[in-house]
């Protein structure tokens, strides 16, 4: 490294420590887009004055505010050189000073601690944990942690490279420092004993000492607001301790649930949606990671199911499939079903004949004492695993009515098999009632050269919203239509897609009748089914 004169330079030893140091522990979600802090310590390092611009020089740029800075950082983009000669140097010499190799410790909290904290990658990691105070050196800094008398929880905030803090509480509620995972620890003694991996200069993991046999009472979550673990419900306990989850609470401001489904009948992701948000965007981003890896998705379906003002999900289940006897005993998840208060339901998944329901369960995720569902946690944003394994609910008080909740129907409304080859391909279905429609809001895929529409939000007199199809948000749903609607069939590659959805004009063009369109009638349950093999609409008797 040019930047090193020939009495410090930089041996074989030194780069190892800072690649293990610094490795990942697991693939990230999905890359972040470039690290401003990073870039701007290269610009700002005397080791790459002789290489940049006259305007990056420290006597005009170092004068600028450093909002204005990191600013101009943030727009130079991912350079490589710069972090070797800014925070790589940094962080090595960090090394050599402390000749610390990697280790395990352990540490009895009883009185405060002192931690010391390092820049890496434009976050603050925790480098090094002790009982006796720390001298922050060049590059750290140190702040004492106050131990409670009583300590209930510890929080230990991470992410793929290592620990970036941690908190010990009794009564208080916890602090969000922009971790994407936290990992939440039930204390059951006062005086917990760490297990901490140092790895000169992060901490790469924190875990407890416990007895021999027993099981940590832990969870990890992508918010150290969290519900507790009695008030989970789910048919895989175990299973959750080895996953990270993520838990999205229903009620104002939530509009509805987004549900993406591949091809090969998996849930790839569930969104809370009240809005194109930040966390909308987040979602999109994760599932985009989804679809791409480790193979593209061929054809991911888009789900939304609105929930109204004053409308509660009563009824969850997921539907496990099992694997024929004499194979592995693998049981694996490819549907979640709701039901609600106002007797609207839902498959996220396929809806298969009924010859092959014989060997999938339907596990309730409430019991028939449980009060409305409060809120649904999965392990969809785990960055190991490439599809939802794990899906439970929360729910609030108790209900009066025992009354089990029954299944949504499944035999009722069957696929719209053409021919028995129809069956390798897995149909969806959403199903809305055509009583009291006004409007609709058209959701069409513009990426593709037809124009095909997905899918339609659909808008009642009575105020409440159901929706048809996919809706894909991050398309928008720019085309309103009032009633009376019309559908316009067409057909590219030999399947039947919607080629248009309009307002009918006239009475007399209510009256036209032809094979590519159809004017949809004022009573009925309105289903729309979706596969590879294209769209098909069906028009069933309501009670």
């Amino acid at each position: 490294m040019a930047s090193y004169g020939p009495s410090e330079k930089l041996s074989m030893k030194d780069i190892k420590d800072y690649s293990l140091a610094t490795d990942p522990l697991w693939p990230m979600m999905y890359p972040e887009c470039g690290n401003p802090g990073t870039i701007l310590e290269g610009l700002s390092s005397p080791y790459a004055a002789s290489l940049i611009p006259e305007s990056f020089r420290q006597n005009f740029f170092g004068k600028l505010p450093p909002e204005v800075r990191r600013r101009i950082a943030g727009y130079v983009g991912p350079c490589w050189y710069l972090a070797v000669l800014g925070e790589a140097r940094r962080l090595i010499e960090y090394i050599r000073r402390n000749k610390k190799e990697p280790q395990e410790g352990k540490l009895e909290v009883i009185n405060n601690l002192w931690m010391s904290r390092i820049l890496f990658q434009d976050h603050s990691y925790v480098s090094w944990l002790s009982d006796k105070p720390l001298e922050a050196t060049e590059g750290t800094d140190v702040i004492q942690i106050q131990i409670p008398q009583r300590i209930r929880k510890v929080i230990i905030s991470k992410d793929h490279i290592g620990v970036r803090g941690i908190q010990f509480l009794d009564q208080e509620s916890p602090t969000q420092d922009q971790s994407p995972w936290y990992e939440i620890y039930d204390v059951e003694h006062s005086y917990p004993t760490l297990l901490i991996g140092y790895y000169c200069p992060l901490i790469k993991w924190i875990d407890f000492e416990r007895e021999k046999g027993s099981r940590a009472n832990t969870l990890t979550w992508t918010s150290p607001v969290a519900p507790a673990l009695h008030q989970l419900n789910n048919a895989s306990l175990p299973q959750m301790h080895l996953n990270g989850l993520h838990y999205m609470k229903l009620g104002p401001p939530v509009k509805g649930l987004l549900v993406v489904f591949s091809g090969v009948r998996r849930i790839l992701g569930i969104h809370n949606f009240s809005g194109r948000n930040k966390a909308f965007w987040e979602f999109m981003d994760s599932v985009r990671h989804f679809i791409n890896w480790p193979v593209k998705e061929s054809c991911p379906y888009w789900f939304y199911f609105p929930l109204n003002d004053q409308e509660d999900i009563q009824g969850a289940w997921i539907r496990n499939w099992r694997q024929p006897q004499g194979e592995a005993k693998e049981i694996f998840t490819d549907a979640l079903m709701l039901r609600t208060s106002l007797g609207r339901s839902v498959t996220f998944g396929p809806v298969y004949p009924d010859r092959y329901t014989d060997d999938c369960d339907y596990i309730p995720l409430v019991r028939n004492t449980d009060g409305p569902i409060s809120g649904i946690f999965h392990d969809g944003f785990d960055p190991v695993k490439d599809c939802i394994q794990v899906c439970g609910a929360t729910c609030d008080s108790p209900r009066d009515d025992k009354a089990p909740v029954l299944v949504p129907w499944r035999t009722v409304i069957r696929p719209p098999g053409v021919n028995p080859d129809d069956d390798r391909y897995p149909w969806f279905m959403t199903n809305a009632t055509l009583r009291g429609l006004t409007k609709v809001q058209v959701c069409r895929d513009r990426t593709q050269p037809h124009h095909p529409c997905l899918g339609m939000l659909m808008f009642y007199a009575d105020g409440h919203v159901e929706s048809s199809g996919q809706i894909r948000w991050d398309y928008g749903l720019d085309e309103e239509i009032c009633c009376p609607i019309m559908v316009v069939f067409g057909v590219v590659d030999e399947k039947v897609f919607i080629k248009d959805i309009q307002s009918v004009k006239d009475k007399v063009e209510s009256t036209v009748r032809s094979r590519d369109r159809h004017i949809l009638p004022a009573e009925g349950l309105f289903v729309w089914w979706f596969s590879e093999l294209g769209d098909r609409l069906a028009i069933y008797p309501q009670p």
